[in-house]
């Protein structure tokens, strides 16, 4: 065999090995190319459906948020629908005592100035009935119209208006307007209770 022969069949192994490289080459490009486009599609799904489900999280609290808020603004608005009712009726309630005030006022002098014996007894004037300074000390202490009495440490009442001869003497003040005080007083009494009570329903819920 001679050197041209020779150099045909290095050229031809050349040539080969040349061709083999180049496919492996373009076998790796193509794999590399094929890699990156589905790392790439790969990605941009995961985004999407990142994207998709931070979306339908934001859908889904919008929602919520609004479903609050109507259940709110519907809390606020039955309970503002219940003390108006509440108030209808604390309003009614006070003119009615009111008005049982008026009508037992107007009955007083029939009732303390005249009375009688029997019912076949003619009417005559009620006699005198004296109150004495201290009965309405008493009375308005009672009543919280006058500050209690002093009381001493150990929790007795002290006894300074014990033996005061002021005490005894009348007051002024007849059996007609302690009635009429006792009217005013009731009427008081009921309305602070029926405003309590209706307190008491605001903070129940009733």
């Amino acid at each position: 065999m001679n050197w041209v022969q020779r150099l045909s069949g290095v050229v031809a192994v050349l040539i080969i090995f040349g061709l083999v490289v180049l496919g492996a080459e373009a076998m790796q490009s193509t794999a590399r190319a094929q890699g990156y486009a589905t790392a790439q599609a790969e990605g941009k799904a995961a985004l999407e459906l990142q994207q998709r489900k931070y979306a339908e999280a934001e859908a889904r609290r919008a929602q919520q948020v609004a479903a609050d808020a109507k259940a709110s603004a519907k809390r606020e608005a039955e309970q503002a629908a219940r003390a108006d009712r509440l108030a209808a009726d604390l309003a009614e309630q006070k003119r009615q005592y009111r008005n049982t005030t008026d009508r037992l006022s107007g009955e007083i002098a029939r009732v303390n100035d005249l009375y009688r014996d029997a019912l076949d007894a003619p009417p005559k004037p009620v006699p005198a009935c004296v109150l004495t300074r201290g009965w309405v000390r008493i009375y308005d202490e009672a009543t919280g119209a006058r500050m209690p009495a002093v009381v001493d440490p150990a929790g007795a009442d002290a006894p300074a208006t014990t033996g005061d001869p002021a005490e005894q003497l009348p007051s002024g003040i007849d059996q007609r307007a302690v009635l009429a005080h006792h009217v005013r007083y009731a009427e008081q009494c009921q309305g602070t209770a029926t405003q309590l009570d209706a307190l008491i329903n605001v903070l129940e819920g009733h």
